[in-house]
């Protein structure tokens, strides 16, 4: 049968490990595919449950480790098991390539990994403005070696991968050139970003009179906000003493670095850390409030951040760099290495600001159109018909 063609209703179980919060990248994907699924949004195709579990707070660190390696991978086996002898399953579907050692060996079933990316199984550092920026984990403990093996003996026992960019297809080809490989790019709900008539209140953070720019996401070196500071160190006193910068993620550096805050410090960079446990609605407030999004980021699996601020109708200052310099207008990626470009254009986005002399920001249509390749309906159908063709080889 051909892909989209109508048939029989098949079944997906989903699988993954622990429970992740929606407001991280890989747990918001799951969850909008869960959603899209049991809504009955991915035609010819519904649930067969999910797999996963949740520790609670603060587990200990042999818990975590005995359910990861252990338990789980043993419940996700026998269930896929399960199903299959009941005929109620035509296909696994893993969330994540952190999560492939719950491939089972010998399945019985076609399973299939989304790969988000491959840093930490192929880690390398690149070098850019001079300095080295570890894009993965260049040295894993023993214990993360370990798991990164299994987690690589799952991806070779999987029948098929799908991932979202070209980047990322290409690293998949490198490294597993037999497995059948679907690029199909996420989708985002442009309505759930999209500014309403009438906009909320400002968090209070954004009360001050100021060139308020947004910064989301984790303080992995990969981001480069060392870099971003030192861009931001060398803006003209008459730029700098407006421009009020907002992170909202992690504000410790997962490799042992110094925080972002105290590189701000460091750099007389004015820095608010709003944290990462905050709604979907005081994020978008601030897309909508804040005058850019800044995102000098050295290598992303997709890259969230830049398509919801473009749904946001939110200017995007973004380093051209993979994968997200797939995803921005063309022409619009600034040269990650060129501190002067980034330096000219926050200038330029504090002109705007100035020129309407305290006016409310205008969210910008055409970034709100560029993002509607993103549909979910688009991506509904490609997923159905890359499904339908695994389950079926």
């Amino acid at each position: 049968m051909e892909p989209g063609a109508a048939g029989p209703t098949k079944r997906v179980l989903l699988v993954r490990g622990g429970v992740l919060t929606r407001f991280s990248g890989i747990g918001g994907a799951f969850y909008d595919l869960k959603n899209a699924l049991e809504g009955g949004e991915i035609p010819g195709w519904q649930s067969a449950g999910v797999e996963e579990y949740d520790l609670g707070e603060n587990p200990s660190g042999l818990k975590r480790l005995r359910e990861r390696w252990f338990r789980h991978p043993a419940r996700v086996a026998a269930h896929i098991k399960r199903l299959r002898h009941a005929n109620e399953v035509d296909l696994v579907f893993v969330s994540d390539q952190e999560q492939a050692h719950l491939v089972p060996t010998n399945s019985e079933v076609p399973v299939v990994v989304y790969v988000h990316d491959l840093f930490h199984l192929f880690p390398e550092i690149v070098t850019l403005s001079g300095e080295s920026v570890e894009v993965g984990e260049p040295r894993p403990g023993f214990i993360r070696r370990r798991d990164l093996r299994r987690l690589m003996k799952g991806l070779q026992r999987a029948n098929a991968f799908i991932c979202s960019t070209s980047a990322v297809a290409e690293v998949c080809r490198q490294h597993f050139p037999d497995t059948p490989l679907y690029q199909i790019p996420y989708a985002i709900d442009v309505e759930r970003y999209a500014p309403p008539a009438t906009l909320p209140a400002a968090p209070e953070a954004l009360d001050s009179p100021a060139c308020h720019l947004l910064v989301v996401g984790s303080h992995d070196p990969r981001k480069r906000l060392a870099f971003l500071m030192r861009v931001l160190s060398k803006l003209p006193q008459s730029v700098a003493k407006d421009v009020q910068v907002h992170h909202i993620g992690g504000d410790t550096c997962p490799h042992g670095g110094p925080s972002a805050s105290s590189l701000a410090k460091q750099h007389g960079v004015a820095w608010h850390t709003v944290g990462s446990n905050i709604s979907d609605e005081v994020l978008n407030a601030y897309r909508w409030h804040c005058e850019a999004l800044l995102f000098p980021s050295g290598a992303e699996g997709f890259g969230y951040p830049t398509v919801e601020s473009m749904a946001a109708g939110q200017p995007v200052l973004a380093s051209d760099r993979p994968a997200h310099n797939e995803l921005v207008p063309p022409g619009t990626p600034l040269p990650p290495e060129d501190m002067d470009a980034w330096v000219n254009t926050i200038v330029e986005v504090h002109a705007t600001w100035s020129g309407r002399n305290g006016g409310p920001r205008q969210a910008e249509q055409a970034l709100m159109d560029h993002v509607s390749f993103l549909a979910p309906e688009r991506f509904n159908q490609e997923m159905s018909d890359a499904w339908s063709t695994i389950a079926s080889s």
